[in-house]
């Protein structure tokens, strides 16, 4: 007997000792990128973060140039019957990242001399009565300096009162929320009549005012928003897992999003088996419709090749992104202000650092780049309860600590 376990003993052993090796091998290594001993304080810093393996999850990427250096995912991208953990594969929403490839669309149009940012909306949308809009140009808009409010109807008497002036194939205000498109949700510019702020004297961001973005493209275009966008800015940059929502189309390695779950469980709504999380995406959440300011969805792995693509020329001339990563107005945070479609930090003897931090529904990300460094990373989240910033300042630690920034 002892004879027979040690002839099975010692090539079991030889497999084990070979998957060992693989995944250590793996663990310091991303798809390009040689070993780094970054792996070590980014796998305890969100593996602190995300540590439930079956719970919903992040993706975390960092990048030096062409190389990816670290490359790990945590938890689950989808739970319940059709589980799916999370992987760089998984096709998230980007909240309001979608702004830069909005932004990028318009700067297009810049670059070929069919508009330019110092145009004004009543050009575009002379229905618009108010004499203001004469003043708030593209370039308040894309900076969130425009002073327009959003006047988008939230409550029943909101409604009410909306319906009052405006038509609608809606019946209530939480469909018209979550269900509308932009000309819908615009609707309500055409009787606005004062504004918060006058335009470029102060910041407040706003996402109501990037849903006339994508009307103005389809006007000088004659095309639609998606199919313009797709050819001008997802093309180029070799994109083949990115899209706007579609409903109709069922994604194989679609991510949900999730919110902590509270109170009595909703009949319409998936409650995890464990009762902890709450399903919050399209259908749930508002403006997962709107395309211009939160629409897009996304592979971890794609966006990577987008930010390769976009800083590299290979999408609009570098002087424009140059014209975009300007700080044209501060923010509420001290050194961080804002371009256009993006957050600036200019911090005194630091480098340059252009990023995003959002949520939508259940989804929250933070993504990055050092321009002058050329160093990028990225956190995919389809769970909104860590603190996106916070995070974003420890990631910046250990980079520095590793002599990247």
């Amino acid at each position: 007997m002892k004879e027979f376990g040690l002839k099975w003993l010692l090539p079991v052993l030889a497999i084990l000792l070979l998957l060992c090796c693989a995944c250590k091998e793996s663990r310091g290594k991303g798809p390009t990128g040689p070993e780094t001993e970054l792996s070590v304080p980014l796998d305890s810093l969100f593996g602190s973060i995300f540590s439930e393996r079956n719970a919903p999850g992040a993706v975390v990427i960092v990048m030096k140039g062409d190389s990816i250096y670290y490359n790990r995912s945590f938890g689950m991208a989808r739970l319940g019957n059709d589980a799916l953990p999370m992987s760089d594969s998984a096709v998230l929403n980007v909240a309001s990242a979608s702004k830069t490839f909005t932004t990028m669309g318009l700067l297009k149009l810049v670059d070929e001399g069919r508009l330019t940012l110092d145009d004004n909306l009543a050009k575009f949308f002379p229905e618009f009565k108010a004499p203001f809009f004469k003043r708030i140009t593209l370039r308040h808009v894309l900076s969130h300096t425009s002073g327009l409010p959003d006047a988008r109807p939230r409550t029943a008497d909101q409604w009410k009162e909306y319906l009052k002036q405006h038509n609608s194939v809606f019946a209530q205000a939480p469909d018209f929320l979550r269900y509308g498109r932009e000309d819908e949700l615009a609707r309500f510019f055409t009787t606005v009549d004062s504004l918060r702020f006058e335009p470029g004297t102060h910041y407040e961001y706003a996402d109501a005012p990037y849903l006339l973005i994508p009307q103005i493209i389809e006007q000088l275009t004659g095309r639609k928003f998606e199919e313009w966008i797709e050819t001008t800015v997802f093309s180029p940059a070799g994109l083949t897992e990115t899209s706007y929502l579609d409903h109709l189309r069922r994604h194989t390695a679609m991510a949900h999003g999730y919110a902590p779950a509270s109170g009595e469980k909703r009949q319409d709504v998936f409650r995890s088996y464990d009762g902890k999380w709450d399903e919050f995406d399209y259908g749930e959440a508002e403006f997962f419709n709107t395309r211009a300011d939160n629409g897009i969805f996304t592979t971890p792995r794609d966006f990577v090749k987008w930010i390769r693509a976009l800083y590299s020329g290979r999408v609009i001339a570098p002087a424009l992104l140059d014209s975009a990563n300007q700080c044209l107005t501060s923010t509420n945070y001290d050194n961080i202000g804002y371009g256009l479609g993006l957050y600036v930090q200019d911090t005194p003897d630091l480098p340059k650092k252009v990023f995003h931090s959002t949520s939508n529904g259940g989804f929250g990300i933070f993504e990055t780049i050092y321009p002058e460094l050329d160093v990028f990373y990225l956190i995919f989240a389809n769970r909104p309860d860590w603190n996106r910033l916070e995070t974003s300042m420890k990631v910046d630690s250990i980079l520095a600590a590793h002599k990247w920034l």
